[in-house]
């Protein structure tokens, strides 16, 4: 029995190696921010793609945003100009009706990578991705809505309370903890910043 205790014991720990580790991304960023875009475009998406379930991204799309209130909602200024806080407001009420990460990591790439993200992700719900989950009319109906605004105000306090403040976009925490280094080498190599500061020993990060 002891020796049968012992090989479990065993397959068991061989068992719990094979478990690679995970990390938690929260990007904040700008739906027509060019930097922002390409961050998406060319690190985040990739970058997820490569690592799968063990890459946990949170979008928050405000950035240098600001807000007032306004009776029971919220007015909003963007760096970008207006159509900016559509496009901000629109990926808001995307990440609240698409909340699988299956879903909306690629929804959220699509949409950047269209020429006008604001108005974007009617296209990819239903040509590019087919995702069901919601629909167009849903999507607009939030983002022209108190509801819209109300979530958008949401992501917009929490990135005010950022500490240290957030004053470059895109801006990432890594674990929910701001690292000047990992964020700047992220912005042109995400992956390589993940295998090794985050993810060491992973069976993703042999290459790297």
């Amino acid at each position: 029995w002891k020796q049968v205790f012992s090989g479990s014991l065993l397959l068991a720990s061989l068992a719990a190696k094979t478990v690679d580790p995970s990390v938690n991304l929260a990007v904040y960023y700008e739906s027509l921010c060019p930097d922002s875009i390409r961050f998406v475009n060319t690190q985040i998406f990739p970058s997820w793609q490569h690592f799968g379930d063990d890459l946990k991204i949170a979008f928050k799309p405000f950035g240098k945003a600001s807000f007032t209130e306004s009776g029971s909602s919220w007015n909003f200024t963007c760096q970008h100009g207006p159509e900016e806080c559509v496009g901000n407001k629109v990926q808001a009420c995307v990440l609240q009706q698409v909340p699988d990460p299956k879903e909306c990591v690629p929804l959220i790439d699509c949409i950047m990578r269209s020429p006008d993200p604001p108005t974007a992700a009617g296209d990819c719900l239903q040509n590019q991705l087919g995702i069901t989950t919601t629909t167009p009319e849903k999507v607009e109906a939030c983002a022209k809505s108190d509801e819209g605004s109300n979530l958008l105000h949401g992501f917009g306090v929490e990135t005010k309370n950022l500490d240290p403040p957030l004053y470059s976009v895109p801006w990432v925490l890594f674990n929910n903890v701001f690292d000047e280094n990992a964020w700047q080498q992220s912005l042109d190599n995400l992956t390589s910043v993940l295998c090794n500061k985050f993810l060491a020993g992973s069976s993703k990060c042999k290459d790297f």
